[in-house]
């Protein structure tokens, strides 16, 4: 979540080449099991399979831009964090589904122990 809430912050100083607007990223998070594994020979590259990250994907497809989007179970885990109740949403291949947006401010200040996580992160 840390990690999104910069990349948030990041793409605000970006612009568009062609037009000049500024970046607005659609993130969308799930949690939960994913099988990951090195695929090609000529040019490998390490991916994520699995339901989660399709969900994480069908959360990213239905945000507004400038904003995070994720799944109750997502939710669950991040009790601490502000959400935005959006009800049932329905999600391709997957039914209706209870989901939120993040409701936080993405420049308010670290609170005590968050500061030593995203740097973690970094790290």
């Amino acid at each position: 979540m840390e990690f999104a809430k910069a990349m948030l912050r990041a793409a605000r100083d970006m612009r568009m080449p062609h037009t000049g607007e500024a970046v607005k990223l659609r993130i969308g998070l799930h949690s939960g099991p994913v099988t990951s594994g090195m695929v090609g020979h000529r040019m490998p590259r390490f991916c994520l399979f699995g339901d989660t990250v399709n969900t994480a994907s069908r959360m990213e497809g239905s945000c507004a831009p400038g904003s995070i989007h994720v799944s109750e179970a997502t939710q669950q885990r991040l009790p601490s964090e502000p959400w935005r109740d959006r009800g049932l949403t329905a999600v391709k291949g997957k039914g209706e589904m209870r989901t939120y947006d993040w409701a936080g401010d993405v420049d308010a200040a670290f609170g005590e122990g968050q500061l030593q996580r995203v740097v973690g992160l970094y790290l």
